[in-house]
């Protein structure tokens, strides 16, 4: 007699918040570095300069902004487009394996177009790696390349032949690029090979599975269309990778029924676990990562999030779940924080709320005089 197949535990969307929550080190600040921070996190947004500054406000206990931007400054957090060809910082020892896992399905889109030009894409990249040596601007790369092969490179779009260009040579972002100051777009780029110490490309295997743990362990448990939506993927090109390794993983479902996968001893905290306020900037990847989001945000509340334009706003969680949004404000020696709830908080939770809020305006305006809190 055949034993019908057992079937996955079924988790609650309370539960998937909480597990959530401690991945991304929300459930309480952690004392770690960095480094290790952005590791754990799989990565920071940095698509708004301050984002991951206010990312790791957030997440770290007593974290100080000269923290990141001297890791950025040694290269051991590197600034590129990679999940969903956004803006990112990673760790330099992640970079590759995201780079691999990320771009170069798209390398073989972009190439058909500059083929047809009669463009080398081996000889692209490697007149780019040469001459990125040091920080160079983005114009001074393609005009370098446009010099030594006839002025075939190009297409009707800027942005896709610098992606080709990039994604070819493994350019990444120099400083001013990632300093909270710097809302610019013309930062410098350099080739990693130039500006990572260790590391090589590694095979289209490794780098998938790479990722997905990474992804697993900062945002699981996640089903298979999370997993291609952190990656900016077709779930085709995940599910070969996630097939292979799924005997060493937990398998749940969410309420839906949708397959969700784990690692063995991620936590998965007490659903009831009391989660603190906490407040996420905008683009934060906690907002963007997942294809299914029950788990951050509820339905009604997401048009206040996101916008037509491709912004992300800013929000707060209250109980562990995006209960408002939140913006600064700025005149002279006076800084303001606007918190604006999507409904009606507890006594507690306003209080709660405000409290938090004082603490981020004086993170956002250390030289002001003064801080204020508009809680409407």
């Amino acid at each position: 007699m055949k034993h019908a197949s057992r079937r996955p535990p079924v988790l609650s969307v309370r539960a998937l918040n909480r597990a959530m929550l401690a991945r991304q080190l929300l459930l309480e600040r952690a004392s770690v570095g960095v480094v290790h921070a952005i590791e754990r996190l799989a990565a920071l947004q940095a698509q708004w300069a301050p984002s991951p500054y206010i990312a790791l406000w957030s997440r770290l206990k007593e974290f100080r902004r000269e923290a990141l931007w001297t890791a950025i400054e040694r290269h051991a957090v590197i600034r590129a487009r990679l999940m969903r060809g956004t803006l990112h910082l990673v760790s330099a020892g992640d970079f590759y394996a995201y780079a691999v896992a990320t771009q170069d399905l798209q390398r073989g889109a972009w190439n058909r177009l500059q083929i047809g030009r009669g463009v080398d894409p081996k000889r692209v990249a490697a007149l780019a790696t040469a001459f990125a040596r040091i920080p160079r601007p983005k114009d001074a790369v393609l005009a370098h390349i446009q010099e030594r092969t006839g002025e075939t490179l190009g297409g009707p779009f800027n942005w896709l032949v610098w992606r080709f260009v990039s994604a070819h040579a493994d350019l990444v972002s120099a400083p001013p690029g990632g300093h909270w100051d710097y809302g610019g777009t013309d930062a410098p780029y350099v080739a990693a090979r130039h500006w990572i110490a260790r590391g090589e490309r590694p095979s289209e295997d490794d780098a998938l599975e790479h990722l997905i743990r990474r992804c697993l362990a900062a945002f699981g448990p996640a089903s298979l269309a999370d997993l291609a939506h952190f990656a900016g993927q077709a779930p085709p090109r995940i599910r070969p990778v996630l097939n292979r390794i799924a005997p060493s993983l937990r398998t749940f479902a969410d309420e839906r029924g949708r397959v969700l996968y784990d690692l063995p001893r991620a936590p998965r905290p007490d659903p009831e676990r009391v989660a603190p306020v906490r407040f996420l900037p905008r683009y934060d990847e906690l907002l963007i990562a997942y294809e299914h989001r029950d788990r951050v945000i509820a339905a009604p509340h997401r048009p206040a999030v996101y916008s037509k334009n491709a912004i992300i706003e800013a929000v707060f969680l209250v109980d562990g779940f995006a209960a408002g949004t939140w913006g600064p404000r700025r005149a002279k020696s006076e800084a303001l924080l606007v918190v604006s709830p999507f409904g009606h908080l507890s006594p507690k939770d306003r209080a709660a709320v405000r409290d938090e809020a004082e603490v981020l305006a004086r993170f956002l305006a250390p030289d002001a005089t003064t801080i204020g809190v508009r809680l409407q």
